[in-house]
């Protein structure tokens, strides 16, 4: 990730350690991401239950990257305020 914004110049790591919420945020879009799959491929697909494991592993993975850049931008919204409509 950029340090700063290329449009307003937002610092996105105010402090040390500022992104360590956004591991929870992560653990949480995984884990909807992996009961959504259960649900799709075990019960209207109905694959086997090592099917669904194999499918649950791979969307994790395929999806890590994603889930990283999405949780640090949904905590860095969580904190953000626009100075400049004050």
């Amino acid at each position: 990730m950029h340090e700063k914004c290329p449009n307003c110049q937002y610092k996105f790591e105010r402090e040390t350690g500022f992104f360590f919420g956004a591991m929870f945020v992560s653990y949480s879009l995984a884990a909807a991401q992996m009961i959504t799959c259960l649900v799709v491929f075990w019960h209207f697909i109905d694959l086997s239950p090592l099917h669904v494991f194999l499918v649950i592993v791979g969307v994790a993975f395929l999806l890590s990257t994603f889930n990283f850049r999405l949780s640090r931008s949904i905590w860095t919204y969580l904190f953000y305020r626009d100075n400049s409509k004050s």
